[in-house]
């Protein structure tokens, strides 16, 4: 293997660099979820995404969170040289267990999705003494 020096540095080693100390974000859809007694909770990130471009779907225990991300194209005014900002259809799934998926809800407020997925209540079994 022969290295080839470049602007003074040998091309491994920029290459080495760039990818560890400048490496993008990871392309998954962050989020924190939350056990809470009646309900849990799922925050997740989604800066500068709108509320028209997420689809939320709740379906078995799994719920699913798609967002659709628009990123910038190059202009007349300018081209990118670099682009870790993630764009493009990005999904994240959830598996949780006894979710009453009649009473999810949902709001985005400053790039964070809250979902609230309640809790089914234990139903009670009465059980008649002979």
């Amino acid at each position: 293997m022969t290295l080839i020096p470049y602007q003074g540095q040998l091309v491994t080693g920029r290459l080495w660099r760039d990818f560890f100390e400048n490496a993008p974000a990871s392309a998954a859809i962050r989020a924190n979820v939350k056990d809470t007694k009646d309900a849990y909770i799922v925050e997740a990130e989604l800066p500068g995404v709108k509320k028209e471009d997420i689809t939320l779907i709740c379906e078995k225990g799994v719920l699913t969170i798609s967002a659709k991300i628009i990123g910038e194209q190059d202009t007349d005014q300018g081209r990118y040289i670099r682009k870790e900002r993630v764009q493009g259809d990005l999904t994240r799934r959830f598996v949780l267990e006894d979710i009453d998926e009649e009473n999810i809800s949902a709001k985005l407020e400053n790039g964070i999705l809250h979902v609230t997925l309640p809790k089914k209540r234990p139903q009670e079994k009465h059980i008649d003494i002979k």
